[in-house]
């Protein structure tokens, strides 16, 4: 309910998270230099020396570093945004910024590794490419306008709204005490 959805995007990419080498932000960066796409940058910079290098090797990128905003701020631009990517080097455990996308209509891009492999409906919500793949990552951004983002907010509200956690608490409590 905090997230307002947004059925006409700009020409703008987001990319949330911590600014860190496991994060791999500078595919993102990448993508955003390959396609033309301006980059919109959320997050707090936890790695001076890897964000240096990321604006020294990719100069010509269109890209702007917003900071790390509140969730007010957060959804009004990412709710503008195309396509939120998510380049992480790592296992994910959930990818909550996944589920912030969705909540504005946002279709997610990710690497096919950990938590955002069970969040995203392959070509309904969004893209799963291999991990570290920039290429696919290029050719997903351009397949995004095929997304319905309707049916990402859907998807949002009914698998990750406070009800819908509610419901699964209680089904597990119902488990429990049927044992």
């Amino acid at each position: 309910s905090q997230y307002q959805f947004c059925a006409t995007p700009q020409n703008q990419l987001a990319w949330m998270g911590r600014i860190s080498p496991e994060k791999g932000l500078e595919d993102a960066v990448y993508a955003a230099l390959t396609t033309g796409i301006p980059l919109k940058i959320m997050g707090i910079i936890q790695d001076e020396l890897y964000w240096q290098q990321i604006l020294q090797n990719y100069s010509e990128a269109p890209i702007q570093y917003l900071g790390f905003l509140s969730t007010h701020q957060l959804q009004e631009h990412l709710r503008l945004c195309r396509g939120l990517l998510m380049t992480h080097r790592w296992m994910e455990a959930l990818g909550n910024v996944a589920i912030e996308a969705l909540a504005c209509g946002v279709p997610v891009i990710s690497y096919r590794r950990g938590g955002p492999t069970e969040i995203i409906r392959e070509g309904i919500t969004g893209w799963l490419v291999e991990p570290d793949n920039q290429n696919e990552l290029v050719r997903a951004i351009q397949k995004l306008d095929q997304i319905d983002r309707s049916v990402c907010r859907q998807q949002a509200e009914t698998e990750y709204s406070l009800e819908a956690l509610g419901d699964r608490i209680e089904q597990w409590f119902v488990q429990v005490l049927s044992l």
